[in-house]
């Protein structure tokens, strides 16, 4: 028996529709990426999102009134939707999804500043942008005083002001992002924008890393385009561009360091035609993003052109690339894969899919769509097609909109369904409202029912089926039925009162015999169809044709049918699931933001996937007895996760064409056993089909990954199916793969606002998997990991700002060296405490090093304050007292806080404590001194556990031992004196000689203040070479610059030095020094 592995698409390609596309407004970046798992779920393919850039009118700005087009928000300045980091987030999580992100692109206008506002022309405008050049007051603008009502191209639409794009003369030649300051080309400053910043260098390609020359037929010119290096964005080269120019550098950027990919095109009616082709050229294989054989992906958009007619529109739509999914590396032609929204379909829907039946005509709908414009055909060449928007359209949208989204779902070509989220409120007057079960939820699965009909049976030519009077140029039908070949029967109603119409004999592709089963669900809705007259199957005759009931659209607005193919059904499954993230209980409060899909959490390093497939049975119509569809087992299932990666033992991906519905996908190598086997001229398949695959979880991130197991209908005619399109069964699982705890990382500390000492902290999770985020500044460093989630409450949470990154404020930041603890959070319970240090801003406010009240005075107190933490044994910290940036306050902060006083001015009565400080940590045996005993003290604790109650108080040098070199910081640093002074009397003189010749000799055992100034044990002539060495040496005073001059105490002369020697050796001891040696502990 030979079971063919991989699955083969038909022959010949017919019309298909792409998953469909979802518009979603008013929500946060973090929100949409959350609710991808819900996208996912429902089969979108792709969605726009508004313009993310930074509005004109502040932070809730809708974004269509464009300020600055490079700032996409920054944690301390975020846009309404977020920030750059944010975005970024968004189009990776997405991507993963299989879920392509297009943006508004605004090129026909800013917001509403102009030149005539001298304020704001003072400020210096909109970054990149010139309100005047010599010898024209409007710059890179029109006129501001046109109004787009009297001149379409010039004027200004909505106040908005209109850009001049044909104004690219030497005049208006700029670097419109300057990088350094003096550079004549610069464009003109203001007081606040335009300003040089090298950081503006990321937002210029990197001519080092070589360009591509390519040939733009449409623009008669041979271009050199050149890449965004990600990797080092501040190689980017500043070049003099015109206004045009800048906003094709714009898109670029958009889609190399962004992740878009593509854009809708706001208000291109406004626009000469060329403006667009100039940006066709700026996005010709810019997706850095290769396909899975190697290619590119082409940047696709598509146009807004408010306009009926669709020879009007026809002009802003441009194909002409070779292949639409997928542009060779060998090419270089510009071409454009550049739609347009269906203006006309729209119009169409609205004026006939109306609240009154006598106005409902499809014959008004049937051909109205832009797709035919091109060549005649309703095969989903062009046009965009749409029921509702976040616009206010003159006239409203379709009263009738289920039916609308039925009628364009299941169409062939683009569609779009739009979903307001209103994260930022009821009652805003734009964005309009959106289709509020767009992603399922309280208000129920009708739109996420018809995306997954349209992915499942979507394919196939468009046959229209049923028009009643349909060959009446005048005729009049409220019914509607068209087929995609052999897939799907779509039958709609543009009636509004309660009743059910049967068209007879309607017409289909399928082969007689077949079995359709109706896919909404309508037919089975007891609201729909209150009096069962709509079967949930018909079964197609001997001439190929059905009987379709369809009903009207009464209360539900549920107007249509839809009967297509069965395809498998079965379970889906995987192993190692640790636990359940739950999607959220659907509420109308949270219905546009709170995530509805559940999320299985792995934490092992493998797990298996297994889809286990049934039987199909079906209702013969005819009997109504239960009837086997075994072509509705499945012949094959493939898996993708992700956009697709190798998961099986066959190398690469097993299909790597894009455009099919097998692209991404791999085939089951563990086990494959489909339900239907074609074997011996026949099926010999039981039914229930069993495909395993073992997934390498180590292979995966961190985080979110979206599996789509693809079951197909068996179609093969060479296996004995009608060789259709493909039709299947997507079973799906989002995993969050949690093998590793959150890591954290600083992003930045930096100001929020217009105080140089109120910071944001902006704490990052590395691989972006942390939902929460606690900061607790200045925490000591010995505080327990449970002490620390004692601690974590409301108001230590940080603020999330998407793209994986979260603020916390920190008001009034002293100058010091600041630490951070940080908890992060994942949802699946894991957590991380990290705490990060040395975090020194210039804030200006304080005293610095040493002022550790911070009253921005240093006084005597302020030793108090530090001696209080140093004790604390790092059970509590100071930002001012960590003068070597190490997170810790201990004795190497206390010897490098001398010199820190000195530059910071501190007093002379701050000094002299700073001394007394110094003293008492030396002071080891608790006599109130440091002396030859504390030395002792030392040598007796040598080699003593750090779990002993004396080891902070003997490991004076913080390396985690007591032994030979704490004496030396004892000398050094604590009585701040030098090898030889015996005595630490601060001085090297006779006395410490005499202690010298008493102790020489010593071979072994010998201390430092027997004579060891070597330290190694032993008193001999290199000891006598040392105190030779630092004879004369006096410790000098810790003075305050203002009275250094009067401080100033004279050295004594070399002779002088000797001369008192001499007498020592003569006549004098230290008091201390004549006691018994056998008095001393050693």
């Amino acid at each position: 028996m030979a079971i063919a592995l991989a699955w083969h698409a038909p022959i010949r390609a017919e019309d298909t529709s792409a998953p469909a596309m979802l518009q979603i407004f008013e929500a946060k970046w973090q929100t949409i990426e959350d609710r991808q798992v819900d996208l996912f779920y429902a089969g979108y393919g792709s969605m726009w999102l508004p313009p993310p850039q930074k509005g004109d009118t502040g932070g809730f700005s809708v974004g269509y009134d464009v300020f600055d087009r490079f700032d996409l928000g920054t944690p301390s300045s975020q846009t309404l939707y977020g920030t750059e980091a944010g975005l970024k987030g968004l189009t990776s999580s997405a991507h993963r999804a299989s879920v392509d992100v297009y943006t508004d692109f605004i090129g026909n206008h800013n917001g509403f500043g102009d030149s005539l506002d001298a304020s704001f022309a003072a400020l210096g405008g909109y970054p990149g942008f010139a309100l005047t050049v010599p010898g024209d007051p409007f710059g890179d603008f029109h006129d501001p005083s046109i109004d787009f009502n009297s001149d379409p191209f010039n004027g200004q639409l909505a106040g908005l002001v209109d850009i001049a794009h044909e104004k690219r003369g030497a005049s208006y030649q700029f670097i419109r992002h300057p990088v350094a300051a003096g550079n004549p080309d610069n464009i003109p400053a203001g007081t606040t924008y335009n300003l040089p910043d090298p950081n503006n260098a990321r937002f210029y390609p990197d001519q080092g890393l070589g360009g591509l020359t390519v040939t733009d037929l449409e623009q008669g010119t041979s271009v050199t385009l050149y890449d965004f290096n990600s990797s080092n964005p501040l190689l980017g080269d500043p070049v003099l561009e015109n206004a045009l120019d800048l906003l094709k550098r714009n898109a670029r950027w958009m889609i190399q360091e962004i992740g878009v990919d593509g854009f809708r095109l706001d208000a291109v009616r406004h626009m000469d035609e060329d403006v667009l082709d100039e940006l066709d050229q700026a996005v010709f294989r810019a997706n850095p993003r290769l396909q899975h054989d190697g290619s590119i992906k082409p940047v696709y958009s598509f146009s807004e052109v408010f306009d009926g007619n669709k020879g009007a529109v026809q002009g802003y739509i441009r194909r002409d690339l070779p292949n639409a999914e997928a542009i060779s590396s060998l090419n270089t032609t510009v071409g454009g894969n550049r739609d347009a929204l269906d203006f006309p379909l729209f119009f169409a829907m609205r004026d006939n899919l109306t609240g009154t039946t006598g106005n409902n005509n499809w014959h008004g709908i049937r051909n109205a769509s832009q797709d035919t414009q091109d060549d005649g055909l309703r095969n989903g060449s062009q046009g965009v097609a749409w029921v509702q928007s976040h616009d206010d359209v003159p006239g409203g949208t379709p009263f009738l909109k289920n039916v609308g989204y039925a009628y364009t779902l299941m169409r062939p070509g683009e569609a779009l369904v739009y979903f307001n989220a209103k994260e930022f409120g009821e009652g805003r007057p734009f964005p309009q409202d959106g289709k509020v079960d767009a992603l399922g939820g309280i208000y129920g699965d009708t739109i996420t029912t018809l995306v997954n009909i349209r992915n499942t049976h979507g394919r196939g030519d468009f046959h229209e089926r049923w028009i009643d009077d349909a060959f009446n140029p005048n005729g009049f039908s409220s019914i509607y039925v068209y087929e995609r070949s052999k897939s799907a029967v779509v039958g709609l109603s543009g009636r509004t009162d309660p009743v059910v119409e049967t068209r007879s004999g309607v017409q289909t592709n399928f082969d007689s015999g077949t079995i359709l089963v109706e896919l909404t669900g309508n037919a089975a809705d007891a609201i729909v169809d209150p009096g069962g007259v709509i079967p949930e199957t018909v079964k197609v005759n001997g001439s190929g044709q059905i009987n379709i009931s369809i009903p009207s659209n009464s209360t539900h607005g549920r107007g249509y049918v839809i009967y297509g193919l069965p395809t498998p059904q079965g379970t889906l499954s995987l192993t190692n699931v640790a636990s359940v993230l739950a999607g959220a209980a659907p509420s109308a409060a949270t219905n546009g933001t709170a995530r509805l899909g559940d999320i299985d959490v792995i934490q092992a390093d493998s797990f298996e996937v297994q889809l286990n497939t049934t039987p199909v049975s079906v209702i013969d119509p005819d009997t109504l007895l239960s009837v086997r569809d075994y072509h509705a087992d499945g012949d094959t299932a493939l898996i993708r996760i992700d956009e697709g990666m190798d998961l099986n033992t066959v190398s690469g991906i097993d299909n790597a064409s894009p455009g099919g519905v097998a692209y991404g996908f791999e085939d089951f190598t563990d086990t494959r056993a489909p339900g239907y086997i074609y074997s011996g001229g026949a099926n010999v398949g039981t039914g229930s089909g069993t495909y395993a695959q073992t997934i390498d979880a180590t292979q995966l991130s961190e985080g979110r990954h979206f599996i789509t197991v693809r079951a197909f209908r068996h179609r093969n005619a060479g296996t004995g199916g009608d060789g259709g399109e493909a039709v299947f069964t997507d079973f799906k699982r989002v995993v969050y793969v949690d093998r590793f705890a959150p890591e954290s990382e600083v992003v930045s500390f930096d100001p929020y606002g217009s105080s140089a000492d109120d910071l944001d902290l902006v704490i990052g999770s590395v691989d972006q998997t942390a939902n929460e985020v606690h900061v607790m500044m200045n925490l000591g460093a010995a505080k327990t990991e449970s002490e620390i989630l004692a601690m974590v409450n409301a108001g230590n949470k940080a603020a999330t700002v998407g793209g994986g990154q979260f603020k916390f404020g920190v008001n009034n930041v002293v100058i010091g060296n600041h630490a951070a603890t940080v908890v992060m959070m994942e949802p699946t319970g894991r957590y991380t405490v990290r705490r990060f240090v040395g975090l020194s801003p210039d804030t200006g406010f304080g005293g610095g090093f040493g002022d550790t009240d911070q009253n921005g005075f240093i006084g005597p107190a302020d030793m108090l304050g530090f001696e209080t933490v140093l004790y604390s044994q790092n059970n509590t910290f100071n930002a001012t007292s960590d003068t070597n940036a190490d997170g810790l306050v201990d004795n190497r902060d206390l010897f490098q806080l001398g010199t820190e006083l000195l530059n910071n001015g501190a007093s002379q009565f701050a000094l002299d404590k700073y001394l007394e400080v110094l003293t008492r940590r030396g002071d080891l045996n608790s006599d109130s001194s440091t002396n030859g005993l504390d030395v002792v003290e030392l040598y007796n604790g040598f080699g003593i556990p750090d779990t002993n109650p004396d080891f902070w108080s003997l490991d004076l040098n913080v390396d985690g031992q007591v032994d030979i070199n704490d004496v030396s910081t004892l000398i050094t640093e604590i009585a701040r004196s030098v090898p030889g002074d015996f005595d630490l009397d601060g001085d090297v003189d006779a006395f410490d000689l005499l202690t010298l010749q008493q102790g020489m000799g010593a071979t072994s055992g010998a201390l430092y203040i027997g004579g060891d100034a070597s330290l190694d044990g032993v008193v001999d002539q290199a000891d006598y070479q040392i105190w030779q060495d630092n004879f004369g040496f006096v410790t000098s005073p810790l003075v305050a610059p203002l009275v250094a001059g009067a401080a100033a105490i004279p050295e004594p002369t070399t002779g002088a030095l000797a001369m008192i020697a001499l007498m020592a050796l003569t006549t004098g001891k230290c008091s201390y020094r004549s006691r018994r040696r056998d008095e001393y502990r050693y």
